[in-house]
């Protein structure tokens, strides 16, 4: 019978009656609740259906006259839809078991594959041996926009800014654009460096791509890329699967680096700045999915809020997701740096036993490399293990890596890889390295080690993490203790503390390292204001490294238009101060709007209705838009979407909203207008009195409701009502409904 699918809806409780549903050897049993019966099921759904992935012109719902789900035949004839089509959907509809599918199920009926969701209201026939669509695009803009800006009163300034383009176009294609611009003045050096490192127009179509124009390596998001192989192209052209562009952009790992100030890191890729992230004294943890795709080295800097370095390590990168995903392409175009012809071709399957990758480069004279590696996801006496083993090859030399991973409920968690001569050609310069780390529950409390050695960099790292929760307080106590890292100087050890304390929407950090013979202490206080269209945080932060005193403001806004944040601060008499900004532009035909970063490229125009003086949001797909306006909201790429998710964030209203999207194979630069249907229920109820706290009665002129002589009154609205007339024999009274004291609401005469 195929999957289930579950969800969640607000205010709506489906019945079913009982069935047994069978699925490879399992059974389930749906079985009716005590005190209703069978035919009390909801069959008042109306369900927004797409025929081979075209939106049918009318919805589908329960006949209770035909006892099955139907359509108005009539208006479908009139819009376009086949006689055959009719047939067909009859033929289908007849046979869908709905009173047995209690939140969605999937069915092959007829030789067409159909999908019921009876939380999203939706259904979807498409043909069974149709297994890729080619939608209708149209002209759109998605660019999404990330600024930093840094200054300080000692002559330091940086300001990096980078975007991604979509300019999606007619008949499934697209073009892509990836700029970035970095600035950096400190007291007599000056540094600029800007361009377009990315760029390429792709043409989609039933199985295949066709891809031409400029990549460069370090662009690749991260998760893209499944073998170490990944060169960058001055010119090129791509003819690949389909299957290779839906893989799953999963982060391949993390990264703990230890910091000995307040600032950000700065990782820069054969010389460019390619990403800066907020540093704490103490334990950092970076995720790989900040990070590009690819295997790389990488040079780690510590800047300080004053724009002095700190620090600097070298790291090894293997942002590889190993096994993930199927396709294969292939690619003719000119090496970046040499310029030089240059052939790239690769292939990735999966069995049920199984994953393989291989990659091969082919350039001019004898340069080539190549490279095979295989993942193998199995079970061990109750140890998921994951072992994955690499073969490469070049005009150079022969090298290749291992990697396991394995997992225990009890005995914990562990990871090694070793890469070994993967400088195998011109293509692929890489030095060796190794890494290990294992951690373990013990109660409360998680104990780790990581060890990393790359080049003349090696580094022993054991941490312990402790979390404790109890009458609304979540402390989180991490400490540690590093050998190397420290710019390999004689005093190579570091002792840290991090200190995290929440308590309702208020945290509270207290940090400390000591290093080189110093100890450093930090620390920071943020309060959490959530609204209906996002979340504020306003905070001061602190820090002392010996005779040197840190304070600063911090302000932080992740809402409907993007996440914002700016900081200003006094570090040891210097003033300093920094701005950053990510976010989307989304633009059509059908409008443009704010919102935030969408990385497929992808995005709906959600407009959303103004309901009187009623101000509201919600979520739609865990973003937040607000009322009476236009917002950007991002959508996953290649993914069908007939209603899109929302969830309603204040708990004070009852909100009904409907958001027929209709997306099919959401495409990079694709932008689809949606209309957010929102009724509000509202209940007001009470005694209205007036300013002495004397009831009054009378009639609601406004609703037409009867205040009784106790000035007992109920009103049941669809908007916000601030103010109300109140008709009395004493006269006119106006009630605020607004601010009420209790239940007792205030009316004055007027």
């Amino acid at each position: 019978m195929g999957r289930i699918i579950y969800g969640w809806t607000t205010g709506l409780l489906l019945l079913t009656p009982s069935a047994v549903v069978y699925a490879e050897g399992t059974q389930i049993e749906y079985q009716v609740p005590a005190g209703f019966s069978e035919i009390e099921q909801d069959t008042s759904m109306q369900f927004l259906a797409t025929l081979d992935n075209k939106p049918l012109p009318g919805p589908i719902s329960w006949s209770a006259q035909k006892n099955r789900l139907a359509f108005d035949e009539a208006l479908y004839r009139q819009n376009g839809i086949s006689a055959e089509q009719v047939t067909l959907l009859n033929k289908i509809l007849s046979q869908i078991p709905y009173a047995v599918c209690p939140n969605g199920c999937d069915y092959t009926i007829n030789g067409q594959t159909v999908s019921l969701d009876k939380v999203k209201q939706s259904l979807t026939i498409t043909d069974g041996n149709q297994r890729y669509v080619q939608p209708q695009t149209m002209m759109g803009f998605v660019h999404n926009q990330a600024l930093d800006v840094r200054t300080a009163s000692n002559e330091y300034r940086a300001v990096s800014a980078f975007g991604q383009g979509y300019l999606g176009l007619p008949a499934q294609s697209y073009g892509y654009l990836n700029w970035y611009y970095n600035d950096s003045q400190n007291f007599d050096t000056h540094t600029t460096d800007q361009g377009v490192s990315t760029w390429y127009l792709q043409k989609n179509f039933a199985t295949t791509y066709l891809r031409s124009g400029r990549q460069d390596s370090r662009d690749f998001a991260a998760g893209s890329v499944s073998t170490s192989l990944s060169p960058s192209f001055d010119q090129f052209v791509t003819l690949g699967s389909q299957d290779n562009l839906k893989r799953d952009n999963q982060s391949a790992g993390k990264m703990v680096l230890f910091a000995t100030a307040d600032g950000d890191y700065e990782f820069y890729r054969d010389g460019r700045l390619i990403r800066r992230v907020p540093a704490v004294i103490g334990r950092n943890e970076i995720d790989y999915n900040q990070l590009p795709g690819g295997f790389y080295s990488v040079e780690v800097r510590l800047v300080n809020r004053s724009g002095q370095t700190v620090s600097t390590e070298s790291q090894q990168i293997a942002n590889i997701n190993y096994g993930e995903g199927t396709g294969w392409y292939l690619t003719l175009g000119k090496a970046q740096d040499s310029l030089q012809n240059l052939l790239s071709a690769g292939a990735s399957f999966q069995t049920n036993w199984f994953a393989v990758s291989s990659a091969l480069l082919k350039g001019s004279g004898n340069t080539w490399a190549m490279e095979h590696n295989l993942t193998r996801p199995m079970q061990v006496a109750e140890v998921d293990v994951t072992p994955t083993v690499g073969v490469m090859a070049g005009e150079k030399r022969v090298g290749g890596y291992a990697s396991l991973s394995a997992s225990h409920q009890q005995l914990g968690s562990l990871t090694v890889s070793q890469y070994q001569n993967t400088s195998v050609s011109e293509f692929n310069q890489a030095a060796n390295s190794t890494s290990l780390g294992y951690s373990r529950q013990f109660g409360p409390t998680r104990l780790g080690y990581n060890y990393s050695n790359y080049g003349n960099s090696e580094r022993h790292q054991l941490q312990s993490n402790w979390n404790w929760r109890g009458n609304g307080v979540w402390a989180v106590i991490s400490t540690g203790v590093q050998k190397g890292g420290y710019n390999n100087s004689s005093n190579n050890y570091g002792l840290y503390l991090n200190t995290t304390i929440m308590l309702d929407r208020n945290t509270g950090t207290l940090n400390a390292a000591y290093n080189n013979g110093k100890l450093h202490t930090g620390g920071s206080y943020t309060r959490e204001f959530e609204d209906s269209t996002g979340t504020s945080y306003a905070g001061v932060d602190f820090s002392e490294i010996g005779r040197s005193n840190a304070v600063g403001l911090n302000a932080r806004r992740s809402g409907t238009r993007g996440d914002a944040s700016v900081r200003v601060g006094i570090d040891n008499h210097i003033t300093s101060g920094s701005f950053n900004y990510n976010g989307m532009l989304a633009a059509s035909k059908d409008g443009i709007a704010l919102g935030r970063t969408s990385p497929s490229g992808a995005a709906m125009l959600v407009t959303t209705p103004k309901l009187g003086e009623a101000k509201y949001g919600f979520k739609v797909e865990g973003n937040p838009v607000g009322s009476g306006s236009t917002y950007a909201v991002p959508l996953a790429s290649y993914q069908d979407l007939t209603f899109a998710r929302a969830q309603t964030v204040d708990a004070s209203m009852d909100m009904n909203i409907r958001l027929p999207a209709n997306v099919v194979r959401a495409h990079p630069g694709q932008v689809y207008p949606v209309k957010a249907e929102v009724a509000m229920n509202l209940l007001y109820n009470g005694f209205m009195v007036d300013r002495q706290g004397n009831p009054v009665s009378g009639t609601l002129k406004d609703t037409g409701d009867i205040v009784y002589p106790n000035g007992l009154f109920s009103v049941a609205s669809s908007t916000i009502l601030k103010e109300v007339m109140l008709e009395s024999k004493q006269g006119r009274y106006r009630c605020d409904l607004s601010q009420p004291n209790g239940n007792y609401y205030t009316c004055v005469a007027g």
